[in-house]
């Protein structure tokens, strides 16, 4: 198995019009000698900045896609793949003009090569960056890992990250929550838009390399309109908390290895989920945490606010359990898509009993009766035999990392299943 990329030159500029669609543009400063005064210019494909743009040039793979003989799939329209008698499952995933090929070095080869009779394209090779990432392929541990320096020298370059004295051993302090107002007046204007930039980037760092600040960030992107000083310097250590662990990334080793052939193979999906009860003093809503596993490798993870106020802790763990199934479900779907098999039950678990015994009988009792449609959408799928729901002890639990500020033992413990060991471990 292999990997190759492409990036179409010009994306936005292949787009077709809709039939009847016309958009017509002033002539640019440049070229206006060369025109009659008041005439306008028929566009005759996309150009970027144009809103259809993105969607153009999508169906235009779409189409180039199709004539190379692969097929979309149903869950996720960026993922396209056919399989060869001899050679299995090869995949192409699309990235706005980034296009990822996945599968038998022969049969990439192949299907590179008639990418590039598709489009003009620069011919990447092996992904050794990827969507602003660096990749780190351990071939004896079969792993990868995801790692950003360049946005990690940004922070000691651009941000204030000198004022900690010390290297913390945790993104914020432990069970500290970020309350509007905290530690004095609204910072001034130019200081919301460093405090807007810094939080903007943690967002994206949260996502693709270090999973483990999510819960942090949540809390910092919680105040975008209303940062006081206090917030700031929280900003701050969180940054430097990630330059001081630099070696750290999202790790996917899996459990198994594929031979990228039978397709009566069963991948393993797995899901757990925790919650932290009315933890915002200003909503009294609670917060979310869940991680799915894709054969053992943590391909979602997520801390969010929940969109009610829960009034139990059961009632908040049921929340988050049906928030992480929704996640389970949509992996399942794409690995159906492409003509795969996942092993059922998929497996969900939770470290609430409560929740667990709602998610796994039909009786209705006062204190949950108003909790509608979550509570049968959970037990449905245990009906149909799709996921399983069982508890756990709170301390095997690695999703209490994405609701709560962890102390530094159990901050590390649960960091290790995401980020992996190094020596800050």
């Amino acid at each position: 198995m292999t990997a190759y990329i492409v990036d179409v030159k010009g994306a936005f500029l292949h787009g077709d019009f809709e039939d009847g669609e016309k958009i017509y543009m002033e002539v640019p400063k440049g070229f206006r000698k060369y025109y009659a005064t008041n005439l306008v210019l028929l566009l005759l494909q996309t150009l970027y900045g144009l809103k259809q743009a993105a969607m153009a040039f999508w169906k235009k793979l779409l189409r180039a896609m199709k004539r190379m003989n692969f097929r979309r799939s149903d869950a996720d329209p960026c993922i396209y793949f056919k399989w060869s008698k001899l050679n299995g499952l090869i995949v192409w995933i699309s990235w706005i003009d980034d296009c990822l090929c996945l599968g038998n070095e022969h049969e990439v080869k192949i299907a590179k090569d008639e990418m590039l009779k598709q489009f003009e394209c620069d011919d990447v090779g092996f992904p050794i960056e990827y969507v602003g990432c660096k990749l780190n392929f351990d071939k004896e541990e079969k792993s990868l890992t995801f790692t950003q320096p360049v946005m990690i020298q940004s922070f000691s370059d651009e941000y204030e990250t000198q004022e900690c004295i010390n290297d913390p051993v945790t993104p914020m302090e432990p069970g500290r929550i970020l309350v509007s107002g905290d530690e004095g007046d609204l910072v001034a204007k130019e200081r919301q838009t460093y405090y807007r930039s810094g939080v903007g980037k943690l967002l994206h760092m949260m996502r693709w390399s270090r999973p483990e600040i999510q819960n942090s960030v949540r809390e910092l992107a919680r105040h975008f309109q209303g940062a006081v000083e206090g917030h700031v310097k929280a900003m701050h250590r969180v940054m430097q908390y990630v330059i001081s662990t630099p070696n750290r990334g999202l790790t996917l080793k899996p459990d198994r290895v594929w031979d990228g052939k039978d397709r009566n193979y069963e991948f393993i999906i797995s899901g757990r989920s925790d919650s932290n009860f009315a933890t915002c003093p200003d909503t009294r809503r609670s917060v979310s945490g869940w991680s799915v596993k894709f054969e053992n490798c943590p391909i979602i993870n997520k801390s969010v606010m929940q969109k009610v106020v829960a009034l139990s802790v059961t009632e908040a763990e049921l929340y988050a359990s049906v928030q992480c199934a929704q996640d389970m479900l949509f992996v399942w779907r794409i690995i159906k898509s492409i003509g795969l098999k996942v092993k059922l039950p998929m497996i969900l678990e939770l470290d609430n009993k409560g929740a667990v015994d709602i998610a796994n009988n039909w009786s209705v009792a006062g204190r949950t009766k108003h909790i509608d449609t979550k509570q049968y959408f959970v037990r449905q799928l245990k009906e149909d035999g799709i996921i399983k729901v069982r508890w756990i002890p709170g301390k095997m639990n690695e999703a209490d990392l994405y609701t709560k500020n962890l102390p530094g033992p159990d901050f590390r413990k649960h960091t290790k299943v995401f980020v992996g060991e190094d020596e800050h471990s």
